[in-house]
């Protein structure tokens, strides 16, 4: 047999060349033969033996998304139910109490530094402090000579009785 390239006609020269073409030639089939069938699906590529997946359909990926929608919206429901219900304990639990305002004063004013209030006036032996009440407050006083504890607010007034040689450490937690 001659090589494949080569030009000029070609001969078949041997019963062992005409088998060997005929083992590798390509094989037509008529227009008779062919059926047509139009329900074909392929299930593997070419190269390997992996199926192929099939795309979900428009309804499937809608319907998982309003089930995503639906669930999302009852977890949300449940929570605002539970803070509903439980909000309260869990304020009181969870929310310590807050330092509005701190300070060391005398009739003078203040020493030192303060946080949260400032001093207004000493007149007629009450100390006025400029802080605006919390909602719910609790006010710590520390006198340096003992006295009685008095106190009330005004108008975002903290009014503290006291005499006129004490000094006073004031604490205002909201609670």
């Amino acid at each position: 047999m001659s090589h494949p390239g080569a030009r000029g006609k070609r001969s078949v020269s041997s019963k062992e060349d005409e088998e060997e073409l005929l083992d590798t030639g390509i094989e037509m089939a008529n227009d008779s033969e062919i059926q047509a069938d139009h329900n074909l699906q392929e299930s593997q590529n070419l190269l390997r033996k992996r199926h192929i997946v099939k795309r979900k359909s428009c309804i499937h990926n809608t319907c998982r998304i309003c089930m995503g929608i639906m669930a999302t919206a009852v977890f949300t429901f449940m929570l605002i139910q539970l803070w509903a219900n439980y909000g309260d304990d869990i304020k009181k639990r969870v929310f310590s109490p807050q330092i509005s305002g701190a300070g060391a004063y005398t009739h003078e004013g203040a020493v030192g530094k303060t946080f949260g209030m400032d001093f207004h006036k000493y007149e007629n032996k009450t100390l006025h402090l400029n802080i605006t009440k919390p909602e719910q407050d609790l006010v710590t006083l520390d006198f340096k000579f003992p006295t009685e504890r008095i106190y009330e607010w005004d108008d975002d007034c903290l009014k503290i009785a006291m005499d006129s040689l004490n000094s006073v450490n004031v604490l205002v937690w909201s609670i």
